[in-house]
């Protein structure tokens, strides 16, 4: 018997299983990509160039906007000034100025045209101040410049007793609106010997006279 014939029998059942052989793995092939078509890639190319497109056209149309709103605000403002310096110039007509001074001087003296005439013009102003107003509703001014507006002007028109009493009549017809939420508490805490005050400040002292700081109402 020959040695490796013998050795092939009295090997063990299990031994030629002990160590199998490693399996060979082989990778998958790897496909690649499908060529895009010239069609695929000029459509990219248009749907990019009109989301640039879209997007410019935003940007230009939101600075339209705050231009378009910037000339509006400006119109509106030379606008409230035009409204105020007619009023001003109606004040200083001779006749009207007269009744004007009356008002303040001695308001128990004024006729019933006269009061018609003051009431014209007190009338005007609050449609100046409700200008402002509507600047405001329509985001062209804040509710501190409509405010810092009417407290400006206010002592001006309505430091008086006749344009104080006036006023207190005309509240009902405005209530609930920011004339009175705004307007209202600044006119009733007017003093209402300010336009007199002020007409004293203006007065230039007689020659001879020592000159003094006029001061003016508070």
């Amino acid at each position: 018997m020959k040695l490796p014939a013998f050795l092939s029998r009295v090997r063990r059942p299990g031994a030629a299983k002990a160590n199998p052989p490693e399996p060979v793995i082989v990778p998958a092939p790897v496909e690649a990509p499908p060529a895009r078509s010239r069609t695929e890639r000029l459509s990219q190319w248009l749907a990019l160039g009109a989301n640039i497109g879209v997007l410019l056209g935003l940007i230009v149309l939101i600075v339209e906007v705050r231009q378009n709103a910037a000339l509006s605000r400006a119109a509106m403002e030379q606008q409230k000034n035009d409204f105020l310096a007619e009023i001003e110039l109606y004040i200083a007509k001779p006749d009207i100025s007269g009744v004007w001074i009356k008002s303040i001087r001695h308001p128990e003296d004024l006729t019933e045209p006269e009061m018609r005439t003051l009431d014209g013009i007190l009338v005007a102003l609050m449609l100046q101040w409700d200008h402002r107003f509507q600047m405001e509703a329509a985001g062209l001014a804040s509710r501190e410049e409509a405010r810092q507006h009417v407290l400006n002007s206010a002592p001006y028109y309505f430091g008086s007793p006749f344009a104080k009493r006036w006023w207190s009549l005309q509240a009902s017809g405005w209530e609930g609106t920011p004339m009175m939420e705004v307007a209202g508490p600044i006119v009733e805490a007017l003093d209402e010997n300010f336009l007199a005050d002020y007409l004293d400040s203006m007065r230039l002292p007689a020659p001879g006279t020592a000159a003094t700081e006029p001061e003016m109402p508070q």
